[in-house]
């Protein structure tokens, strides 16, 4: 499949778009990436399944679709990457979006650590929620305060250990 756009040069799961969207800071993505790409599973997930238990991140996501900032993309899974996925405990929606990443030669949004292990053996670019705040605060999208402030709120929404917690602030610190 052709990309949709030539700025567009993510693609998403579904746990960095909720826990961004959680705390509040779904703006960082379209500063940063202009677009986002996310396979319909990622949308499934995020928006129809969030809807569905009334998740008010759900509308934010569904909001940045409809402003056009979030794409949603069909995505074939071939059926090997498929069976190797699944032998590594990925669900098919990360599956997907590696597979995307993998073809296309995108950076893929990732926060599941075995996702984005599996991301990393196969050459691709990978984020997570907190590389993207750092990453906001290096491109001064975020001031240190505000990047502290949302750090602070993704602990309320994903987990992050003591050590990561640390080595963010430390990160963002130096910013």
């Amino acid at each position: 499949m052709k990309r949709l756009l030539a700025q567009a040069n993510v693609v998403s799961s579904a746990g960095p778009l909720i826990h961004l969207a959680k705390a509040n800071a779904l703006h960082m993505l379209q500063a940063l990436f202009h677009t986002i790409l996310i396979p319909d599973e990622v949308k499934t997930e995020t928006v129809d399944k969030g809807k569905d238990k009334g998740h008010p991140d759900a509308l934010q996501i569904e909001k940045a679709i409809q402003q056009g900032w979030i794409k949603t993309i069909q995505v074939q899974l071939n059926r090997d990457f498929k069976k190797v996925a699944k032998t590594a405990g990925l669900r098919n929606a990360e599956a997907v979006v590696i597979q995307y990443a993998y073809q296309d030669r995108l950076i893929a949004l990732l926060d599941d650590a075995p996702a984005r292990v599996f991301a990393r053996t196969l050459g691709i670019t990978v984020r997570g929620a907190l590389g993207i705040l750092i990453q906001a605060t290096k491109s001064n999208i975020l001031n240190r305060q505000e990047a502290m402030q949302i750090l602070d709120k993704l602990t309320e929404t994903m987990y992050i250990s003591v050590d990561l917690y640390k080595t963010t602030r430390k990160e963002i610190d130096k910013l």
